[in-house]
């Protein structure tokens, strides 16, 4: 419900559709603030195209969208109007609930309002969307507003340390989610030069009737349903998109070949993905397994050091996972200065937990990164869908051979 009792300032925009109120103890400078950086998250989405929060009617005194200024509020709050949905579609206004800003964290105050107006717009697309898909599309659009490396890095870094975790579980702490790597990765590979557009038609696209009567969402079609003829399109497969993807997370920050994604050497050691296992040629053949088991679209990392590999050497990968999922994977050459070199990929089979493949023309490498991801159900009629947590993370051994 909306915040009641002593609101005792509202101050409104003269140039976009927005209103901030102010709880008691919260300053003027507080208020002027919010409001700055509503305004200016709104003026980045309208530069992108991006549809605004939709009106609330007279909520809070006014059809613009509602932001509550209140004292001990941890993490912004976007809360749908449950009486404004509007339209066939789950679509609805929605209202906001922010701490104040404190007078030293200007970019960190500005993330936080530019990702919670984002994610009010996207419940005016689609407010039955998966929450793991708002916050990191809403957290992608907050970044194309300008840097905030003190929000950014945490998150990122946290994202890249548990690749095993599902790209659509919610962040280990913080509002800001390190996943809107995919929504960037996804501008990359199939935009059209506008950021923010693919995942916003996604969002747009997935939107559903949800039946009278019932206690959630219906939330079908999903994002993930919306990718898979997106990509087919294309002619592949969104199990190809993952892998494409988790190759994509290894070459960030200060491992980026500048290759995969625009300017993410930025992100600095931050954006390094975890690795399993780092061994030399040396010492195989060898079998690892991970540390963690691997969530659906989760990722896990092993790099081969190839110093000192005989001329003509060649290596056999053989993958064994548990049973109910399907691993994909992809063997990457990486040469002396760090940039891909080529890539071998192995298809799982539906139905088959294993999987091998040999690689030659090693010659010249700096090393192997082998790469795999979880893509979910080995079942075909039932592909992974972000909406049915927990997840059921599984484990796998990977023999390396000489």
């Amino acid at each position: 419900e909306r915040p009641s009792g002593a609101l005792l300032e509202r101050a409104c925009s003269f140039e976009e559709a927005v209103c901030v109120h102010g709880a008691v103890g919260v300053s003027a400078g507080a208020l002027g603030a919010t409001l700055r950086h509503a305004e200016g998250a709104l003026r980045v989405q309208r530069a992108l195209g991006i549809p605004p929060p939709l009106p609330d009617g007279l909520f809070g005194g006014s059809p613009a969208l509602d932001i509550y200024v209140m004292p001990g509020s941890e993490a912004p709050l976007v809360s749908i109007d449950a009486e404004m949905r509007i339209g066939r579609f789950d679509r609805s206004s929605a209202f906001l609930i922010l701490p104040p800003p404190d007078s030293w964290d200007f970019c960190e105050a500005r993330f936080r309002t530019a990702r919670a107006v984002a994610e009010a717009s996207f419940m005016g697309l689609d407010a039955g969307a998966e929450g793991g898909i708002l916050r990191m599309a809403a957290s992608y659009l907050a970044t194309l507003g300008g840097p905030c490396a003190p929000i950014e890095m945490p998150a990122i870094d946290a994202f890249q340390r548990f690749p095993e975790r599902a790209i659509t579980e919610p962040p280990i702490e913080g509002f800001f989610d390190g996943a809107f790597l995919f929504p960037w990765y996804l501008d990359e590979a199939y935009g059209t030069g506008r950021p923010g557009s693919v995942i916003v038609g996604l969002i747009a696209v997935a939107a559903q009737r949800t039946p009278p009567g019932a206690w959630n969402f219906h939330n079908e079609p999903d994002v993930f349903d919306a990718l898979r003829p997106v990509v087919r399109e294309r002619g592949v497969t969104l199990d190809d998109v993952l892998l494409d993807f988790t190759v994509a997370r290894a070459f960030l920050g200060s491992r980026s070949d500048e290759g995969h994604l625009t300017d993410a050497a930025r992100l600095g050691d931050s954006g390094r993905p975890r690795f399993e296992w780092s061994v030399p040629y040396s010492s195989l053949p060898r079998r690892l397994a991970p540390l963690r088991p691997i969530e659906p679209t989760g990722a896990t990392y092993i790099w081969l050091d190839l110093e000192g590999a005989p001329a003509g050497a060649e290596l056999t990968f053989a993958a064994d996972w548990e049973l109910d999922v399907l691993f994909r994977w992809a063997l990457v050459k990486v040469d002396k200065s760090g940039r891909e070199a080529g890539r071998v990929t192995v298809g799982g089979v539906f139905g088959s937990t294993h999987a091998e493949k040999t690689v030659v023309g090693l010659a010249n490498l700096a090393g192997l990164l082998v790469v795999g991801v979880n893509t979910g159900s080995m079942d075909r009629s039932r592909p992974f869908d972000p909406d049915e947590g927990p997840f059921m993370p599984r484990s796998y051994t990977v023999t390396l051979y000489p």
